[in-house]
Order: C-alpha cells, then structure tokens, then sequence
C-alpha cells in the first residue's frame, strides 16, 4: 500500500508523506499564502516534493530547510535555491556529497540486519542508490527581520540549535502551527552527530521553543518524523530527559546505530542519542 502523499491538515497548511525504503518515514509542509507558498524541507531526492506542492498551488514557492541532513535538503535541486541556516551550509555541503552519503549508508548497513535484509528487495536497493543522489543548490541566508511573507500570512523561524547547530523551527501566525524539523519528534531525538549540540544547549532550545509556543498560543506541533501533531507535553518530556542527564540521574550506553554514534537513554517515552552533555 502506497502511504505516500500531501493532506490538507489545516487551513492552507498541508503535509507530504514519504516513506524511504517503504520504512522511513519523512514528513514535509507547504504552507500556501496570497502572493506566495512555503516549502518546508523536500525530503529525499526520490521523493518529489515540488510534485507534490504542484498538486495544490502553482504559485512561486519559498524553500525553506529546517536542517543541512539529506533527508531533508534531497529534493533542494527541483527548486534551485533554498533558505537554510549559515551554520548548516557545511553539512548539507556533506549530505549532498555522493560518496559521504554512500560511507554512511554502507556503515548503517553494517550495524542494522534489517536494513540488510530490506536492500536485498531489487526495488527498494534502487531506491536507496536515488536517494543517496542529491542535486545541488544555492543557499540563502535566513533573513534578519525572522519571518517570511507569503502575502497576508507571516511564517516566523527561530534558530534552535540541537540535532544539527543550525536547526531552525518555523511557525504560521495564521494557523498557529509550529513545525520543529527533528528538534521534537515524538519517539526521540539524535544528537550522536559531529554538527550535534550537547544536551545543556539543546535544552536551552527547547525552552526558548516552548517559550515561544506559549506566548503566541500556539495549537499545532508538527515535527519532520513519527506521530505527528504531538501534544504540548513534548516540551515538559524532553526537558526533563536533559535535566536527568545533565544531573546525572540516568546515564546512557553507548551505540552505533549505524548514522549517528553516542550514548542512548530512554524514558519518558523517549530517546535520546548524545555525545556531550554541555559545551
């Protein structure tokens, strides 16, 4: 069953659903204005996001990356030209890299048996060889007022370092929705990356979040990966999983699962992977 797709999940906000390997679950948004539309992320090259954006409107579009990983910045070459924090230009300069990609996926094979088991399927190790085959594109820098217009409809961004230093969360004004990229998804959050912040700074994050999700009564959370939209409580979870590392009351064991490298902790209902616990 095809699971791929783009909803109406409200008022002009609509979500792209692409499912890599037919297991890998990335989520996109459009945000459609009077003048413009807004592309948040495109996902894998192989998964079509300006196919998908093309199906609602045909008015010019903004791209937008929440952060530099290639699951996010696949598609940026459809487009040509994206908006993505200066501090991630460099890993997504690696993520649209061939052979960096091709290491990684090769090193994530070695470590998990089921991704070896799923490229065994001729379809799917097709699939995985386009979506290491990222297109080029020009970079931006976000603006200096920290907003986007799209023509009576405003797109906020804040700059929250965490999963990658120059990950960027982004809210509509007119929804109140509030699209965290991999800052906040439900099941977890890797900060096992060499561009990851450590855990004191991703919780100053998540605060600054939080803070700002209250204060503009924010209704919708909208992460890039698993359930979505997730409850307000995500905030209070994550910040107490920091504060139980930082205070040392819960420690992780250390693990390679194949993309990112650290120690893992679940509680909460959560997962986190890190490497440092402050700067």
């Amino acid at each position: 069953m095809n699971k791929n797709g783009i909803i109406e999940i409200a008022d002009g906000i609509y979500q792209i659903k692409y499912y890599w390997l037919g297991v890998a679950n990335v989520y996109m948004f459009l945000i459609v204005g009077e003048e413009k539309a807004m592309l948040i992320d495109t996902g894998y090259s192989i998964t079509g996001a300006l196919q998908y954006a093309r199906k609602v409107t045909s008015l010019p579009i903004i791209l937008v990356n929440t952060h530099g990983h290639f699951d996010h910045i696949g598609g940026n070459g459809d487009i040509g030209e994206a908006y993505l924090s200066e501090v991630d230009w460099e890993t997504a300069r690696q993520h649209s890299d061939y052979n960096y990609l091709k290491n990684m996926m090769a090193h994530y094979m070695e470590q998990s048996l089921p991704v070896r088991l799923l490229l065994k399927i001729p379809q799917l190790n097709n699939d995985m060889e386009k979506g290491i085959h990222v297109k080029k594109c020009r970079y931006n820098r976000l603006p200096a007022e920290n907003f986007f217009e799209l023509g009576n409809r405003k797109v906020l961004f804040l700059e929250t370092p965490g999963h990658t230093r120059g990950s960027i969360c982004l809210f509509d004004e007119k929804t109140k929705s509030l699209f965290t990229g991999d800052m906040l998804c439900e099941e977890g959050v890797l900060l096992g990356f060499d561009h990851s912040t450590s855990v004191s700074e991703y919780k100053k994050s998540v605060e600054k979040i939080q803070k700002f999700y209250m204060e503009n009564d924010g209704e919708l959370i909208l992460p890039s990966h698993h359930k979505l939209p997730v409850a307000v409580s995500i905030f209070e979870r994550y910040i107490d999983l920091c504060n139980k590392i930082i205070d040392r009351k819960i420690e992780g064991t250390y693990i390679d699962d194949g993309l990112s490298q650290g120690l893992k902790v679940k509680d909460n209902d959560l997962q986190m992977i890190y490497n440092k616990i402050s700067e």
